[in-house]
């Protein structure tokens, strides 16, 4: 996907503005706010949050999570993912001989 294609059709963006007009709530982060700190331009957040609004690309929506302390998974999928459960994807997304190692390890255990 490249940084300026939008989310898939098929992908509930209704439920993803939901999600993330919650967590800046519970942040206490105005939608400026949280557009200033992602360095995104100060009506990022509103014009994405609009239900008429364009749908935002994955790398901006990434960056605004990240700089405001927002989980992205909630956002996206509506669930939270662990510290240890995002270790664990790091490293086998990074280092094949591991991944093989855990999907071994995992396989042995459904016997």
């Amino acid at each position: 996907m490249s940084d300026s294609a939008a989310m898939d059709e098929s992908y509930d963006i209704a439920a993803m503005r939901n999600r993330l007009k919650a967590k800046l709530d519970e942040a206490g982060l105005s939608m400026r706010a949280a557009s200033i700190n992602a360095g995104l331009g100060a009506g990022w957040v509103q014009a994405t949050l609009q239900e008429d609004g364009p749908e935002p690309s994955i790398v901006k929506l990434a960056q605004m999570c990240a700089k405001n302390g927002i989980s992205l998974p909630y956002v996206l999928f509506g669930f939270e993912m662990s510290s240890e459960t995002r270790q664990i994807l790091e490293m086998m997304e990074s280092d094949p001989q591991k991944r093989d190692g855990l999907l071994a390890l995992m396989a042995s255990q459904n016997r």
